[in-house]
């Protein structure tokens, strides 16, 4: 058996990588044909920085064509910068009072309840939208003071919701928004003179076909709600959704919403934000016509898998 020089063998190793990520990389751009190439569409980024990584091993090991093929991958996300991304034109009409909207997915497995709890306090909001609210988590909600609306459903699977709200609601409704039994919460929310529906979502996670489905289904039912609602509205919840993914610009014009962190600068992962291999950004919050954004930002580490998105708004006709 022939032992080959450590050199050469790291230098098989690096060349290895390099294919995988390829091929990775490959079915990323395939997306657009549906699951399974949609789960690799949400880390082009990952990909992308794997593969500069990449590079200057490859030319240590004299790999020049393998080192070009690397930088050519790690390039590509410049190329998919699309209207999605783009900042929207500001309202002019937007001003009076702000309001703060906060959506946090809460984790059924997190037993740390006071890390959120004391972290909502000393940043409290206007309207709180929650997933993953199970028995253990509506107890300790229950005890938050000064949300005095408020609509919780308790299940034991993630699929536990809530909205917590300073702001007089007019009415919360249930929805079933793909017909499988999983609900959202809509409500309208008094805002100065102004009325702002609401939207709390989570959707199902979309690692088997059925499941991608029926995510997509309950997106496109918002984008349906959002198209019909006249006046200014807000989606926020864990969408288990990149932007990245070729469903995400199909729901933005679909719905006529945008991202509230559209034309920021940098990444704002949500899900493993403390670990980048995993890291993506799946909490959302979108925003109609008439809803000015003035900061977005993602808080800290509250115990779950997730942190919260934190964004503070305008609306039109609100002051």
């Amino acid at each position: 058996m022939t032992n080959r020089p450590p050199t050469q063998s790291a230098g098989r190793w690096a060349g290895l990588a390099l294919a995988a990520v390829a091929l990775a990389t490959a079915a990323a751009w395939l997306a657009p044909a549906g699951w399974p190439f949609e789960l690799f569409s949400h880390f082009r980024m990952h990909l992308a920085v794997a593969s500069a990584l990449l590079v200057p091993a490859l030319l240590v090991f004299g790999r020049w064509r393998a080192a070009g093929i690397a930088a050519g991958i790690a390039a590509l996300p410049l190329l998919s910068t699309g209207p999605a991304l783009r900042a929207a034109e500001p309202d002019p009409a937007c001003a009076g009072e702000s309001l703060v909207v906060v959506t946090a997915n809460l984790d059924i497995d997190n037993d740390e309840h006071a890390r959120f709890i004391e972290w909502l306090a000393g940043h409290p909001a206007d309207v709180v939208v929650l997933q993953e609210v199970n028995a253990a988590w509506a107890r300790d909600l229950a005890a938050i003071r000064g949300y005095p609306y408020r609509r919780v459903i308790v299940r034991e699977d993630p699929y536990g919701i809530a909205v917590l709200s300073r702001r007089p609601v007019a009415g919360f409704e249930t929805l079933d928004l793909a017909r499988d039994g999983l609900p959202a919460l809509a409500g309208d929310l008094e805002i100065g003179a102004a009325h702002l529906h609401l939207l709390g979502v989570h959707t199902l996670w979309p690692i088997t076909p059925g499941l991608a489905a029926r995510r997509d289904r309950a997106l496109m039912k918002v984008a349906a709600i959002a198209r019909a609602t006249p006046g200014p509205l807000v989606a926020a919840g864990d969408l288990n959704l990149t932007p990245d993914s070729p469903v995400w610009p199909r729901l933005l014009a679909d719905s006529h919403l945008r991202d509230v962190f559209a034309g920021r600068a940098g990444w704002h992962p949500t899900w493993r934000a403390g670990f980048w291999p995993l890291a993506l950004r799946i909490d959302h919050v979108l925003v109609s016509r008439g809803v000015c954004v003035e900061r977005p930002e993602v808080g800290p580490e509250i115990g779950s898998d997730h942190r919260p998105v934190v964004v503070r708004l305008r609306v039109a006709g609100a002051a």
